[in-house]
């Protein structure tokens, strides 16, 4: 192993950037205030092969680096933080979940973007809108034609956060049926999708679960009987004789709503998850991807030996700490703030220290 330069590399973890408030949002100008004092204090963002390089082998690093990463594969990481990146010096990588990336061309290129050339997009402003079924979250993901573009340029490196980023239900207890409500998380479903007049089962992380999977007769019997589309929908949860329909349902099917998986069946379920997300982008990308972000962060024995089988060699995670050289597996990041540039600095000073557990443990703020 090569001696590195760089005794361990902090990694920030950013997911929105645009100017909704949120808690995982961070303002263009927040954003820029970030990338900017990196660059005035000497700490560079590297880029996503040099990291694995570095946490695989222990390939040299300079002493002040940082990994700057993105969750989920928002179009904004590409509108607002791309060319940001690009201005002071930096470089970065973005998980995206592929079955959130559409077909389409390149709604603007990085060389339009790092001219400073940046259309304006209300939609990516406004990810949450009033639809025909409710007030949705509609977040604007990137697409396939992007994704190559960011590939070639260099600046954000695409990797896998999965293929759909799917929670399961947890079990045959509810509380309440489902009904009209904001839907205000983007990644909080599981592949059934939306359906009215459920029970509302507690959800939990895919690659974590055993998933209770619901009886289908069940499923269409629900449709059947509830309303889909939102203007009828809030109708339906008005009557006290739609609702007691409803509860009269649930009777029917008391004790057969639904059944746990097989252990076959989620191994394959997990399989789908993170080998076919890997597929899918190496597909789009015509490349090999390495590395993996676990989707919601989470993830048990069975899913790391399935994504070591589907062939990635870089596991990232959520939880806070250093990065040593050749510590591949479990891949530590910081949660980014709306927070001033002072603050990014001192985490990204804690954690270019092997001792950062320590460390934070005595700082922490």
């Amino acid at each position: 192993m090569k001696r590195a330069g760089a005794k361990s590399l902090p990694a920030a973890m950013y997911h929105y950037v645009n100017s909704m408030a949120g808690a995982i949002t961070v303002s263009p100008e927040r954003f820029e205030e970030h990338c900017r004092a990196l660059a005035e204090n000497g700490i560079c963002g590297v880029g996503l092969r040099e990291a694995e390089e570095f946490l695989l082998h222990g390939e040299s690093l300079p002493e002040r680096s940082l990994l700057i990463t993105f969750d989920d594969g928002f179009f904004d990481n590409y509108l607002h933080a791309l060319p940001l990146l690009h201005k002071y010096g930096h470089r970065g990588a973005v998980f995206v979940v592929s079955a959130r990336i559409a077909e389409g061309a390149a709604r603007v290129s990085p060389e339009d973007l790092k001219a400073g050339r940046i259309p304006y997009f209300p939609e990516v402003r406004l990810p949450a809108e009033l639809g025909a079924d409710g007030p949705v979250r509609r977040d604007i993901f990137l697409n396939n034609g992007e994704l190559r573009a960011m590939d070639r340029d260099g600046t954000l490196t695409p990797a896998s956060h999965g293929r759909g980023h799917y929670g399961v239900f947890l079990g045959p207890e509810y509380s309440d049926p489902f009904l009209p409500r904001s839907l205000s998380r983007t990644f909080f479903y599981t592949d059934l999708g939306v359906v009215f007049g459920l029970p509302d089962f507690r959800i939990g992380p895919g690659l974590l679960h055993r998933a209770f999977v619901l009886n289908p007769a069940f499923v269409e019997a629900v449709k059947a009987l509830v309303p889909q589309d939102f203007a009828a929908l809030n109708r339906f949860s008005r009557s006290a004789a739609g609702l007691a329909d409803l509860e009269r349902l649930y009777g029917r099917f008391a004790g057969n709503m639904g059944r746990f998986e097989t252990q076959a069946e989620g191994r394959a379920r997990m399989h789908l998850e993170l080998a076919g997300g890997k597929e899918d982008l190496e597909k789009m990308l015509g490349r090999e991807v390495r590395s993996l972000c676990w989707p919601w962060g989470k993830y048990g024995e069975e899913a790391v030996r399935l994504a070591r089988e589907a062939g990635f060699t870089v596991f990232f995670t959520t939880k806070e700490g250093p990065n040593p050289p050749g510590r591949p597996s479990a891949v530590h990041r910081f949660k980014a703030k709306d927070k001033g540039a002072s603050w990014l600095l001192s985490r990204a000073r804690i954690y270019s220290s092997p001792l950062a557990g320590r460390v934070y443990a005595a700082c922490r703020i």
